[in-house]
């Protein structure tokens, strides 16, 4: 099923003087993936990109609606872009901009709303409001780009690089309004995710991440059932070319899981052996009132059919605290199935209505003071997941791709998805290095980067 689709491209065209562009992302590597795609997009009709804190006379925000905190963060940063330069022409696109447009334009200082559905001409839509670009819409011969906005050559403050795979979902989930924002669930052709990799590898970039926002369904969409290689084989062309050499899954699913992934990670043919697999709750009521679209039953022998074939995989996960109903004791169950799965890490989010989802209608709610509570709880046990995962992996050499950090200390994640620290090496950022791990200390796993690298 390696489909193509051609790709057009923006003719460069010169702007002088420039236009300063400045984007800035919150929320999933989809989202990451996209502004990305937006800035080449801006790029290839000469515009200049500079940092989102930099002076610039138009700013992107490409926001998450996932949560309260994330709405309230897009508002944060158009008022930060505006304190920047208040001539500015300020643009909001992303997930909040398309569930709430009306919202999201009138909010102080946004010039321009674009959801979701058209970003692929954020270019067209920017050039023909924003009026110094105005003399310029016939010589840049603005055309439609393809529906995953051109693609990517880099990944911009990254040193692993995502690949969008697949965009939208169709599960419902009662907490989640993502359906709604980024639509029904769609593939992205298979040959056209490899020459994306070959772009990226000529570019020095070593380790790849397929992301999407239902990924686990990945070829649903084209009449595949569940059983067939649908990813397997992207992943397996993926590896073969020159200069990749991890391939990584972002956020997994239970439904839909693809056996055909299990030969890959059995192989270590650099395929990681690391699988994101939100839980949300560990308890079997919680994920029916959730409407995940999984049992606990279910969640539990996915594990175990990974780790019969690959025991040494590291399995991480998101975990909801204080959904509506959640008792004490199915919070107890929750933390229960968290030792259980013996992750290497989790991902705790305190839970917020998202407007007109199922779960904004549940009652009873829990108490804010209660899911902080919670949450503390998660925040401790997370710690303790992290020091374990470290002391087990302790003495073991480990690859990683460095990345930065802080000041004097850079850090990788391993191929089962442990984070590493480690000191800092000039000239290492980017490159694939051996470590061996040392142990856990002030909140991290830290390792020794071997002397003759």
């Amino acid at each position: 099923m390696f489909l193509f689709r051609s790709l057009v491209v923006v003719n460069k065209v010169s702007i002088k003087p420039k236009t300063k562009i400045a984007f800035t992302t919150l929320g999933c590597r989809v989202n990451q993936y996209d502004t990305q795609a937006m800035k080449e997009q801006v790029e290839r009709a000469s515009l200049q990109t500079v940092g989102f804190d930099e002076t610039a006379d138009i700013y992107v925000i490409n926001t998450c609606t996932v949560t309260a905190a994330a709405d309230s963060e897009g508002r944060q940063l158009v008022r930060r872009a505006k304190s920047k330069n208040p001539d500015s022409f300020v643009v909001v696109t992303g997930c909040l901009a398309q569930d709430r447009p009306g919202e999201v334009a009138a909010l102080p200082g946004v010039s321009l709303v674009v959801g979701n559905s058209e970003k692929s001409s954020l270019l067209r839509k920017i050039v023909t409001q924003y009026e110094p670009l105005n003399p310029l819409i016939d010589e840049m011969h603005l055309d439609t780009m393809s529906p995953w906005g051109g693609g990517i050559s880099r990944f911009d403050g990254h040193q692993r690089a995502t690949i969008k795979v697949q965009d939208g979902c169709n599960f419902g989930c009662s907490f989640c309004l993502i359906p709604r924002v980024r639509g029904e669930m769609v593939s992205r052709p298979g040959l056209e995710i490899v020459e994306e990799g070959k772009r990226l590898a000529a570019n020095g970039v070593k380790e790849l991440v397929l992301a999407g926002i239902q990924l686990s369904s990945y070829g649903r969409d084209w009449g595949l059932k569940a059983s067939e290689p649908r990813l397997a084989p992207v992943i397996e062309k993926l590896l073969a070319i020159p200069g990749i050499q991890r391939v990584r899954l972002s956020s997994y699913a239970v439904a839909d899981f693809e056996d055909a992934l299990l030969p890959l990670w059995q192989s270590k043919v650099g395929f990681c052996e690391h699988l994101h697999l939100p839980l949300q709750s560990g308890d079997a009521e919680i994920l029916k009132t959730m409407r995940r679209p999984y049992s606990l039953e279910g969640y539990r022998a996915t594990v175990e059919k990974v780790r019969a074939v690959a025991p040494t995989l590291g399995l991480t996960a998101d975990i909801i605290a204080g959904f509506p109903t959640e008792s004490d004791q199915a919070f107890e169950n929750t933390l229960e199935r968290i030792r259980e799965f013996d992750y290497v890490d989790f991902h705790p989010f305190p839970y917020s209505d998202r407007p007109q989802t199922p779960g904004e209608d549940l009652f009873p709610k829990v108490n804010p003071a209660v899911i902080r509570e919670r949450m503390n709880k998660l925040w401790q046990l997370k710690k303790e997941c992290l020091e374990k995962s470290a002391q087990k992996a302790k003495g073991n050499r480990c690859r990683v791709i460095v990345e930065r950090y802080n000041a004097g200390h850079q850090a990788g994640l391993t191929d089962a998805g442990l984070r590493v620290v480690f000191d800092e090496k000039p000239g290492q950022l980017g490159q694939q290095v051996q470590v061996q791990v040392a142990g856990f200390r002030d909140g991290h796993a830290w390792a020794d980067i071997s002397a003759d690298q």
